[in-house]
């Protein structure tokens, strides 16, 4: 193992289960990216994939700053990576970042003692001064800087994070940074894809999603230069056929979509993208065809005009149809989603939703379904459920643990599920079992994709916790005398180190 002095570590903590394939960390190594071209030596730890000993490692390699980030699903992962850090190098700042430690940055300073600071929005910029300060010991005020949030004597402070307006002074991400025996699959085509982003932000605003909140003030976008220079790089260390989008709303502006048309079509490389129903027309979707575009995500989420109104989605079932009957034109093939369970929705909406779904399987390739609505940090909907009375007097998003009961309608993620009297979990049971009834939830071929990833992340978490604890026996029960530190030792929790992460 290298030896050589390590700047600063960020980690990314990792999922226990998946539906779909573990994204590649581009937020840390964009992070990593910025400090890199400022002459810090940096390491990505994506616990998705890491298989090694994170205590033994943080000793040998002894960074002067930690940085952690994740999302709401994995944030009790990103509370671990800090404990962890603190228990071997209790002196190393650790910083969080992310969009969950954006919408809960005074919760979770209030909770979470092992967090020294939280980094709000876009912090590429901020971490490098926080690095300049603790790494180089340079004269930073950082009580400044944009989007930092700290403790001080009388409570948390947290200051405004501020918008980057030209992406295009950000270098690509990091890329040789992650594991490059990271492989993820094209849903329908299982061709082998990695994961790019051309731009941040949404054009929309609806109610259960912080998108466009976490990046304010419309969409911005890279450079087609830039983006050229991260697909040279990553076809450099991969062999895929494919590339999978994570704009949120890849179609927001045409030009742009054009130009990264004219771009990718020199690369023979298919790709999917999420748009919105509103935002393509006919030629716009066969120029993307052209240019290897065979797979599209769209949100409908629900038939019901009343519900759309009432989430701010902004779009109508006839315009959905529109564009999907483009699609079939053109052969794109389609992923539509749909979510049971918002605020306000009766069991027949869910029935009529269920009923539109079935008559649509020859036209729709993927329903991708959810039984119960997953809340979120910063949406209105959690500040619609908090003035409503949905949620406990003093809810914490840091010590709320989602109840077993979420494991019924498929959820696995330590997220909030909305419960509501007119849609009690057994109705959405019964929502479940129609799905699965009539065919729409998930095809066959997916079913055992998704069995046999979570099969082998099992095994393979069983077989480290049980290497990891014989390392750990061994280790610390030779004869030394010392019957003292044998005693504390038995005393601390030894978590396998890649899957509690």
């Amino acid at each position: 193992m290298s030896t050589e002095k390590l700047d600063v570590l960020l980690a990314f903590p990792g999922e226990r289960f998946s539906v779909f394939d573990a994204m590649v960390p581009l937020g840390p190594a964009s992070l990593a990216a910025v400090l890199e071209e400022n002459d810090f030596t940096v390491k990505v730890v994506d616990f998705n994939r890491y298989h090694g000993d994170f205590r033994s490692d943080l000793a040998t390699w002894q960074p002067a700053l930690v940085g952690v980030g994740g999302t709401t699903p994995t944030r009790k992962g990103s509370f671990l990576t800090a404990q962890l850090t603190k228990e071997v190098l209790p002196g190393v700042p650790v910083v969080y970042g992310g969009v969950h430690a954006s919408f809960a940055a005074q919760d979770t300073l209030e909770h979470v003692p092992f967090i020294d600071y939280i980094v709000k929005g876009e912090g590429e910029y901020t971490l490098l001064e926080l690095c300049r300060r603790f790494v180089r010991d340079e004269d930073v005020d950082i009580y400044a800087l944009d989007g930092l949030c700290w403790r001080n004597g009388h409570g948390v402070k947290e200051n405004p994070h501020a918008r980057l307006d030209d992406l295009t002074s950000l270098p690509p991400p990091a890329r040789h940074l992650l594991a490059d025996n990271a492989v993820s699959k094209m849903d329908i085509f299982d061709l082998n894809a990695d994961f790019l982003m051309t731009s941040r932000g949404c054009p929309a605003g609806c109610k259960f999603c912080s998108a466009s909140r976490m990046f304010p003030g419309g969409v911005r976008y890279r450079s087609m230069q830039s983006i050229q220079d991260e697909l040279d790089d990553l076809l450099s260390r991969k062999k895929i056929q494919a590339i999978k989008l994570f704009d949120s709303t890849f179609t927001a502006d045409h030009r742009q979509v054009r130009a990264f048309c004219q771009l990718i079509s020199r690369y023979n490389l298919l790709w999917e993208c999420e748009i919105r129903a509103d935002t393509v027309d006919y030629a716009l979707l066969r120029d993307m065809r052209n240019a290897g575009c065979c797979y599209i995500n769209v949100g409908l989420e629900t038939t019901s005009a009343r519900l759309l109104m009432s989430m701010a989605k902004n779009i109508s079932v006839q315009q959905t149809e529109q564009v999907l009957d483009w699609c079939r034109l053109l052969d794109i093939k389609t992923k539509v989603f749909f979510t049971f369970g918002h605020l306000t929705q009766t069991f027949d909406e869910c029935l009529q939703d269920i009923r539109y779904m079935a008559s649509k399987k020859e036209s729709i390739d993927f329903f991708a379904a959810t039984a119960g609505m997953r809340v979120y940090p910063g949406t209105p909907l959690e500040k619609r459920m908090l003035r409503e009375g949905l949620l406990p007097h003093g809810f914490s998003w840091a010590d709320y643990s989602a109840p077993l009961s979420n494991l019924l309608v498929g959820e696995t993620g330590d997220v909030l599920l909305l419960r509501q009297k007119q849609l009690p979990l057994w109705k959405l049971l019964v929502v479940l079992f129609k799905l699965l009834c009539c065919r729409t939830l998930l095809n066959a071929s997916y079913v055992r994709k998704m069995f046999r990833f979570n099969l082998l992340q099992l095994k393979s978490a069983v077989l480290l916790r049980f290497v990891y604890c014989g390392r750990v026996i061994r280790r610390f029960c030779r004869p030394s005398g010392n019957e003292a530190r044998r005693a504390r030792i038995s005393q601390r929790r030894w978590p396998g180190s890649r899957r509690v992460i």
